[in-house]
């Protein structure tokens, strides 16, 4: 748990603030969040329903130096008592801050002195920060109101976010207001513009580069999130595209605003009806996705920009009556007025409309082709402007509905698809926005939590009893809204593919609904699921290599019983991509192994919106989704359908978590064997060498392992431990002719050589990497070449192709998320620039060979061993940790217990080690003899003094290491997808394998 801070200035004490996702359990009820800063404030909104910490606004003052990057490590420590004086009203007026809005010749929104004892809202208070909504009509306007969210940090620096909005729910007359709309603050005209501001609609009073105003100079401090631990609590989706900054669509982000700006917003001639594919569309839109996907400095600014250009869509029915967000309870049959700008109105049952809205329109909202508006800039800012966009676009979608029982259902909400009323995809992208505004609404808001709840569960409980708890098609299909043949017999499957995907992504957020609710969104899910697996299946069902379809076919009838069930339906997978394909198009695929498509790689297309689904069918284990997935991954030419992502990153979702058939129903902290996986698929992996694990596929990998005087076999094998049944695979054959001696071998393949922890796959750049020849076959001579094998083609790329690595460096360690190797002796090597670079600064004396793995938690290495890691001098325990940005090797001791003293009197050489996220803690073991199976736990904190236990991994004998003392390498690994730790201890002996959560 950490994130960043980014000035292009040096100050003192600047203040900061932001939102912070915690991924489930790290902070239990009852604890709080301590961290590396000598005073944060955390400000609490939401939990998980186990009650730990789910989201929370953090903010504090920091000493920075411009232009470098400021980490601070979270922590959960016990709950602390509030003794600091929070800031108070009292105190924002002692500042002399005065604000103003003008709206031309509707009049002027005026605060200070007296308007500031009154705000709307005491959005945060705090010793560090403290937050309030303010507003005002302007003038004597019936309908446009100026709003202020104003911050005030300790040392009386103030922060205002001015805005103007221009939409109530039954105010009569809604129209256009046009003024030149100013802004000032402190008596300093910030904003000046002209703007016709449609009804319905608001907008920020930003116009330039700043993302709000200060008082006084602003402080520029720009926040980065850890988006490897953003992703990790599934309040987002997993992205498995890595977007280079230089991408055109990384440079293509706003770095402006303007009010009324459309930003990234790039629809097909500004029309959100578009047909075809649109990057705002899916769970998230691009702009957002690009914060978890992209390194460049431009990413926050233009989540925030885009967070803020949703305001040019008619979103804004503020119910008068509470000045909030409509409450569905309140307004079961009231539907929007046909003339409001938004696609696909209904009608109400009881004639109850808002009223007829004229003047300038702004852009259509429609929810089929709808994004994500203002979620993921609330997750980066915590702004209360945010929070109300989310439920200002799902109570938008709720109104634009008609109250029928076939539609909404009145105050229920429904989201359901009606046949040529309201679309499937529709259903998804509102089902998305809905469970996105209940997420991020705060547990102790009264207005408008309960009804989202309610919302939600009635959502889930009608899905359940439709299509679970009565028999139904057994294909995942929900009744579609779309008619293709005017009749539902054929429906569109990438709509199908949204819902899932939608609903997958929902069931992983954790909604606070009851137990009995949540038990059924599963059922529903893993029942919807099966639309995308089966569709994947081997060519005596639904044959995978035609899986992405634009319509498809589940019944005989034109019109057939979603409601009842009965159908009728297809007997089976098989005689649904017969009739699906009864009439065979240009592109179909008659080749095992290579995906066919009408627009191929697919990342703009159906393919991604499959991938997608399937991604969510992998996390939540249901049944078949992961032989889809190996069909799918194993294919040909998948490698360019993942590869596109890079460049069109929205539909790159990846599965957080694969539960294959080794591995369910096995209990969690207990060892054990993985059947049939013995061999290392004839590697010479017992002669001191490691692993590579690739995090995209969850495969071990070895290559050219052996070396000096044990094997000149240079093979290359892999296991998918993602398989139901992993085995080995043997990808390129040993050379066949070898010499000693040698860095390649006469094929120009590279010589076999102890791997020890050298070998690493750098998803950067697509490639199993060695690091440093050392002990080649023959005398033992080393080579600094670094070699990389492309696990597309099976083929190692040439010689020379990377430049060599410093001398006597080696690979030891990887910076999970950057893909940065460390070295012995602690250089860091970067996938983007291909150079190396000093990480420690300064030496504490400690060695630093092997074994070495990367804290996440506090973005540091560790590295511990005895004597050299070899287990000659000096002898004595080596133990130091280095910041992965850089700094200084600080040596780390132990508190005094039976396993360090156990530890000591094994001196264990040749070990391994991987860092477990899952709960803070490296594993360590060298499992030499009598040591087979002693894992040794390291508990790491912030401080220089650890704790050190001897694992309790259950009852299972554990082979031990090779009888030559090689001990065990990096061949002790975490697995990101299988939450939990792999092990090889021998070639002879079957895999082992630990689940930590």
């Amino acid at each position: 748990m950490q994130f960043s801070l980014i000035s292009s200035k040096t100050q003192a004490k600047a203040p900061f603030c932001l939102g912070f996702a915690f991924r489930r359990g790290d902070i239990p009820a009852g604890k709080g969040v301590g961290s590396s800063l000598s005073a944060l404030q955390v400000v609490p909104r939401t939990t998980w329903p186990d009650g730990s910490l789910k989201f929370a606004q953090l903010a504090g003052v920091v000493d920075v130096t411009a232009n470098s990057m400021l980490t601070v490590r979270l922590r959960r420590i016990d709950a602390e008592a509030k003794t600091a004086a929070v800031l108070g009203l009292a105190d924002l007026k002692k500042t002399g801050v005065t604000a103003e809005i003008a709206a031309g010749s509707f009049g002027t929104a005026t605060f200070g002195a007296a308007e500031w004892d009154a705000p709307f809202e005491t959005w945060a208070s705090g010793p560090q920060m403290s937050s309030w909504i303010f507003r005002k009509p302007v003038g004597s306007d019936a309908h446009l109101v100026a709003w202020l969210e104003v911050r005030l940090f300790a040392g009386g620096a103030v922060e205002v976010l001015p805005w103007v909005e221009n939409g109530y729910l039954m105010v009569a007359g809604p129209t256009n207001k046009s003024a030149t709309y100013a802004f000032k603050l402190g008596g300093t005209e910030r904003c000046s513009v002209a703007i016709d501001l449609p009804h319905h609609c608001r907008t920020p009073l930003i116009n330039g580069t700043a993302l709000s105003y200060w008082l006084g100079d602003d402080p520029g401090v720009t926040p980065r999130h850890d988006v490897a631990y953003l992703q990790a609590t599934e309040l987002v989706p997993t992205y498995s595209a890595r977007v280079p900054a230089t991408a055109a669509v990384a440079k293509e982000l706003a770095t402006s605003f303007k009010p009324l700006d459309k930003a990234n917003f790039n629809y097909q001639g500004d029309s959100m009806p578009a047909t075809g594919y649109q990057q705002p569309i899916g769970l998230l839109p691009e702009h957002d996705v690009l914060y978890l996907t992209c390194d460049s400095l431009n990413t926050y600014g233009a989540v925030v920009r885009n967070g803020y250009a949703a305001g040019r869509y008619p979103l804004h029915y503020r119910d008068e009556k509470t000045q909030r967000p409509i409450r569905f309870s309140q307004y079961p049959n009231l539907v929007l007025h046909g003339d409001s700008r938004v696609s696909d109105v209904g009608g109400s049952t009881r004639s109850q409309y808002t009223p007829k809205p004229t003047g300038t329109m702004s852009p259509k909202w429609d929810c089929a082709h709808s994004p994500s508006v203002g979620y993921m800039a609330y997750l980066l800012t915590g702004r209360w402007y945010f929070m109300e966009q989310v439920q200002f676009a799902a109570t938008l979608d709720y109104l634009t509905k008609a109250d029928e029982n076939i539609m909404r259902r009145g105050s229920q909400g429904l989201v359901q698809p009606c046949f040529g009323g309201w679309q499937t995809r529709a259903c998804a992208w509102q089902w998305r926005t809905l469970t996105q505004a209940l997420n991020i609404t705060p547990d102790n808001d009264t207005a408008l939590r309960q009804e989202f709840i309610n919302c939600v569960q009635s959502n889930i409980e009608n899905f359940h009893s439709v299509y679970v708890a009565q028999p139904n098609n057994p294909f995942g299909w929900i009744q579609p809204g779309e008619g293709y043949t005017n009749d539902m017999q054929f429906g569109a499957s990438w709509q199908q593919d949204f819902v899932t995907a939608a609903f997958g992504y929902s069931l992983a957020m954790g909604l606070p609904i009851p137990d009995a609710v949540t038990a059924k969104h599963d059922a529903f899910f893993r029942w919807k699921a099966r639309s995308a697996v089966m569709r994947l299946g081997p060519a005596s069902g639904f044959w995978y290599v035609n899986a992405a379809q634009y319509t498809a076919s589940i019944s005989p009838a034109r019109s057939p019983d979603f409601q009842g069930g009965k159908g009728p339906w297809y007997a089976n997978d098989a005689a649904v991509y017969a009739a699906t394909y009864a009439s065979q198009p240009s592109w179909f695929g008659n080749v095992e192994g290579t995906l066919a498509g009408e627009i191929l790689p697919g990342d703009r297309a159906a393919w991604a919106n499959l991938t997608t689904a399937l991604a969510y069918a992998l996390r939540h284990g249901v049944n078949g989704a992961v032989a889809a997935h190996q069909r799918l991954i194993k294919a040909s030419n998948y490698p360019s359908l993942r590869d596109a992502f890079n460049n069109a990153p929205v539909w790159s979702v990846a599965p957080t978590r694969i539960t294959p058939a080794w591995m369910a129903d096995k209990p969690i902290g207990q060892w054990f064997e993985i059947p049939g996986t013995s061999g290392a698929g004839g590697a010479a992996v017992d002669a001191y060498s490691g692993m590579a694990i690739n995090d995209l596929t969850s495969e071990i990998l070895i290559a050219a392992a052996g070396g000096h005087g044990d094997s000149s076999d240079n093979r290359v094998v892999s296991l998918s431990l993602a398989s139901d049944a992993p085995s080995w695979t043997l990808r390129l054959a040993p050379s066949k002719a070898v010499e000693k001696d040698v860095a390649y071998y006469s094929d120009g393949l590279p010589a076999s050589r102890h791997l020890y922890s050298s070998l690493h796959f750098v998803p950067q750049v697509n490639r199993l990497m060695l690091f440093g020849a050392y002990a080649t076959y023959g005398s033992a001579w080393a080579f600094p070449t670094i070699d990389s094998f492309n696990l597309d083609t099976n083929k190692w790329d040439p010689a020379k192709t990377w430049p060599d690595a410093p001398g006597s460096h080696y690979g030891a360690a990887q910076i999970r998320g950057t893909g940065e190797i460390v070295s012995t002796w602690l250089k860091k090597w970067s996938p983007v620039d291909r150079k190396w670079t000093d990480l420690a600064t300064s030496s504490s004396g400690d060695s630093a060979r092997w074994p070495m793995a990367f804290d996440a938690r506090r973005s540091q290495m560790f590295c511990l061993q005895w004597g050299d890691g070899q287990g000659f001098d000096p002898q004595r325990m080596a133990a130091s940790r280095v910041p992965a940005a850089g700094g200084p090797q600080t040596s780390v001791s132990f508190n005094p217990s039976s396993a360090l003293t156990q530890w000591q009197a094994e001196k264990p050489m040749y070990a391994a080690m991987d860092y477990d996220p899952d709960n803070d803690r490296f594993l360590f073991t060298a499992g030499q003899g009598a040591a087979a199976g002693r894992v040794y736990v390291i508990k790491p904190n912030d401080g220089n003094v650890w704790d050190m236990s001897v694992l309790d991994g259950g009852s299972l004998k554990i082979a031990p290491s090779p009888d030559n003392l090689s001990g065990m390498q990096n061949r002790l690994r975490y697995v990101p997808a299988l939450r939990g730790f792999v092990m090889l201890t021998r070639a002879s002996a079957n895999l082992y394998f630990l689940r930590t959560a």
